[in-house]
This record gives structure tokens, sequence and C-alpha cells, in this order.
């Protein structure tokens, strides 16, 4: 029988509850010390364990060995809840910070780019061929999630009038052209989806986090000083 969503569910679960890193960033989440650069960097340990398990359960030969029509959107979609719920929690944090009143918006589940990495693998039956950015595109899916709460929750902080501001940090080693997209910028000029601030090529860990001129000094160095 080929591999669907439900052969692995329990697997990825044991495996991210036994990933120190991923509990460590989750507890702080909860306890209400994180931002939305720890929820990034809790959401690779999330897309890296799904990858991990995947891994495990390999073709050896053809791709039709999975069922990738169950496998893949189910999989994506359980990582994008997971860490969806994270930037809530995060983000409460935040408005409680800055008291606003201002709810959540939860970021959308990218069903295009989840059928994109559908159709690349039906393109390639022999898997071998994309194997590694396979693995690649899996955590950086659900990083993109993380940030796309970030575009949704700050747009609405900008058009509620609250002064906003977009922060990009690169991780330790990056390249050339992330460390050129690191900085401090008002969410305005950032707003439009084409921007460089938003885009990571495969592999990327550099994280994306954002701050109100309504958040208090200890929360904004939080945000300003977060590292990898």
């Amino acid at each position: 029988m080929a591999l669907t969503f439900d052969d692995i569910r329990e697997e990825f679960w044991q495996l991210l509850a036994s990933d120190k890193q991923a509990m460590k960033l989750y507890k702080e989440i909860e306890a209400g010390r994180a931002t939305y650069a720890t929820a990034s960097a809790y959401s690779v340990r999330v897309g890296e364990c799904l990858a991990k398990i995947l891994k495990q359960h390999a073709p050896y030969e053809t791709i039709e060995e999975w069922d990738i029509d169950d496998l893949i959107p189910r999989s994506l979609g359980l990582n994008h809840n997971i860490v969806s719920k994270v930037c809530e929690t995060v983000q409460q944090d935040m408005n409680k910070d800055a008291r606003l009143g201002i709810r959540y918006q939860a970021p959308k589940f990218d069903g295009d780019r989840a059928f994109g990495i559908v159709q690349e693998l039906r393109d390639n039956p022999e898997f071998t061929n994309i194997e590694k950015t396979f693995y690649d595109q899996i955590t950086n899916f659900t990083q993109n999630v993380v940030d796309d709460a970030i575009r949704a929750n700050a747009g609405v902080m900008s058009s509620a009038g609250v002064k906003t501001y977009v922060i990009r940090t690169a991780e330790a080693g990056a390249c050339k052209w992330c460390y050129a997209q690191e900085g401090r910028y008002p969410y305005d000029e950032v707003a439009e989806k084409g921007s460089d601030v938003w885009r990571r090529h495969e592999n990327c860990h550099c994280t994306i986090d954002y701050v109100t001129e309504r958040n208090g000094s200890t929360f904004s160095q939080r945000v300003n000083n977060y590292k990898n």
C-alpha cells in the first residue's frame, strides 16, 4: 500500500515531542517570553521533523510508493495548523504588551504552493532527482507560515493607524543576498508581497519579526536583539 498521512502522523508527533530544541522554543512561547522570531525558529524544527519522517519513508525507486495527493497536503496542513497556533500565542502576548484588543489574523493555508510540491513530485517520478530540494521545501513551507502570519497581523496594525516595523535578521553564515535584506523597515514600505524582505531561497533560516510603536521597551528589545 502507498504511504499516507495517517501512516506517519503518530511518528511525527513522537519525533517533535522528543526534539529538545523544539520543546525549549515551545515553552518560551507558551510562557509569553517569545516573539515571531522565536516562532520562526520553532517552525524550522517542525518542518525538519516532518522532513525527517518523510525521509525515513523515502521511496527507493519511484514516487508511486507514496500517496502524494494525501500525504503531502495533509502533512503540510498539520504543520500549518501547529505553527499558526504558535503564532497566535505570540500575537496575543504582543497585543497584551501593547494594550491592543486587535484580533489575531490567522494565515491562510497556501494550497497553491502545496499543490506545486505535489506537482513537482508527479513530474519527477525518479525521486532521487529532486530529493534534496524537496526536503528543503518542506521546511521552507512551514517557516513561511510565520511570515504569512506576520504580514497579516502587521497589516492590520498598520491599517489601524499603529506605526509598525518589520525586522529581518540574517542567520549566522547567511549568504550575501540575505545579509543585504537585513534591517528594520516601516511596514508600509515593504507591504507589497513582492518586497525582497519577505523572500526566501531554499534552506534559508533568516528570521522575520515585527514590532509596533505601542509595544513596550522590554518586548521591543526582545524583537531587536533576537539572534538565531
